[in-house]
């Protein structure tokens, strides 16, 4: 009898994933919040514009739908099937004059209906973009890269000793250390104890 070394992990994969899948409405990945384009339709948020860098290129989509692929509790693994711009054709995709880009949804590719068509990314290779309607035709979306909530960008840079840097994050309110034993106590004592 042969002797394997197969991890659970190569045993679970080889398996396949558990018939029963999961589908959600919103997912967190990359500091982003997506929700799924149907789940926003009557809602005021817009979290569903996806971008992903391959080959060079950016590829743009609307998200459809996110789904959980379970392999027997070993791993899982999220995709998002997405509705994506036709981004080899100028009637999906062109620059205007300032150089922003701008989709066409009505051009679309790898919708699923071929077999050779892929419209599933996994949940990791997402980046969120948001798109706004253009004004004058209403059937192309400027595209809006983001940068995830709460995330800011601190510059690394090295201050000069000066003590006005300090002084300058210093609350108003600031007390010195001395006059810190000559306030007065805020304790209340005209209750009495239990």
């Amino acid at each position: 009898m042969m002797e394997t070394n197969n991890s659970d992990e190569l045993i679970a994969l080889a398996r396949g994933p558990n018939k029963i899948v999961n589908r959600y409405n919103s997912f967190i990945i990359n500091d982003f919040k997506f929700y799924t384009r149907e789940w926003k339709k009557f809602r005021k948020i817009q979290n569903s514009g996806v971008m992903v860098e391959a080959d060079g290129k950016f590829y743009y989509s609307a998200l459809k739908d996110i789904y959980e692929l379970d392999y027997y509790e070993k791993f899982k693994v999220v995709l998002f099937r997405c509705d994506w711009i036709d981004i080899n054709s100028p009637r999906g995709l062109k620059q205007d004059a300032n150089r922003f880009t701008l989709v066409n949804f009505s051009r679309l590719i790898h919708t699923g209906v071929l077999l050779k068509d892929d419209p599933f990314i996994f949940s990791s290779q997402a980046r969120q973009v948001f798109y706004v309607q253009d004004t004058k035709d209403k059937d192309w979306f400027t595209v809006i890269k983001t940068k995830p909530r709460d995330l800011y960008d601190m510059e690394n840079q090295v201050e000069d000793d000066d003590d006005d840097t300090y002084t300058q994050c210093m609350p108003y309110n600031f007390m010195p250390a001395d006059d810190l034993n000559a306030t007065t106590m805020l304790i209340r004592t005209e209750f009495e104890g239990n």
